[in-house]
């Protein structure tokens, strides 16, 4: 259904979702992770607090990741109306799965008031996520955008199941670390980079070819704008991370990046 005008509230289902979703990522986090890894690891039980939060965030994330990573790549190549010239678009499909994008997202940021233990990037990140989350849920607007924007989640699996081989002391060099960051590093580009370079070149197509552009609220320019610019900039800042990691690992440096 094509909307003419902005709205400004998030429909009753979806916010349902919305909910949900963070009622879901806390008791991952706060029952299932713990379960999960006393099962990996004997070591867990003994571990400090702050690992035992790094690494129940951990098992959140990968969980949400798949979740996300698949059902939005799905969506890509099955929904046909999804179109980068749409500006304003009511799609259910991304809608929910935006629901469980953003519900995921409040989940994190509350997590990090609670316990304060995670770095700048990741509040940067987490912070234009939430609002991105709402923006595309109360002004329904921009679908192929959004949807572009959560495929990058896909790479997620194999940088939180880095994250969790490092929380965990796994030695670098042995096959399992070193599978998992060719895998990482490989993911990363064909997946995180390649949907977040369609979504800049879309956009500046948009912004090039049509007023509906123009059109938009301060809002939805501050969550497509702002998040395609903000996101290449951490994920290029990301990559070259992964990128002198990768060389670390070539020479046989045994630290950690």
């Amino acid at each position: 259904m094509v909307s003419a005008v902005p709205v400004d509230s998030i429909e009753p289902v979806y916010l349902v979702t919305f909910l949900a979703t963070i009622a879901v990522c806390l008791s991952i986090f706060k029952f299932v992770a713990p379960w999960v890894l006393r099962r990996v690891t004997k070591k867990y039980d003994s571990l400090p607090r702050a690992k035992k939060v790094e690494l129940n965030e951990i098992v959140m994330a990968l969980a949400h990741s798949l979740v996300v990573g698949l059902a939005s790549w799905c969506v890509y190549f099955t929904m046909d109306d999804i179109k980068p010239s749409l500006t304003r678009y009511n799609s259910p499909p991304v809608l929910f799965i935006d629901s469980i994008f953003f519900g995921f997202s409040v989940s994190d940021l509350i997590l990090l008031l609670v316990y304060r233990s995670f770095g700048l990037p990741f509040i940067i990140h987490h912070l234009m996520a939430a609002f991105n989350g709402y923006v595309v849920l109360a002004y329904r607007s921009m679908p192929y955008y959004c949807l572009t924007g959560m495929m990058m989640e896909l790479s997620g699996p194999c940088t939180n199941s880095r994250f969790l081989l490092k929380a965990l002391d796994i030695d670098q060099t042995s096959s399992l670390y070193v599978g998992n960051s060719v895998a990482m590093l490989t993911s990363f580009v064909a997946i995180r980079i390649t949907a977040n370079a369609l979504n800049l070149y879309h956009l500046l197509w948009l912004a090039s070819t049509t007023d509906d552009f123009y059109q938009l609220s301060l809002a939805e320019y501050v969550c497509y704008v702002g998040g395609v610019f903000t996101f290449s900039v951490l994920n290029c800042l990301w990559l070259s991370k992964m990128i002198k990691g990768a060389i670390r690992l070539w020479r046989g440096v045994k630290k950690y990046d």
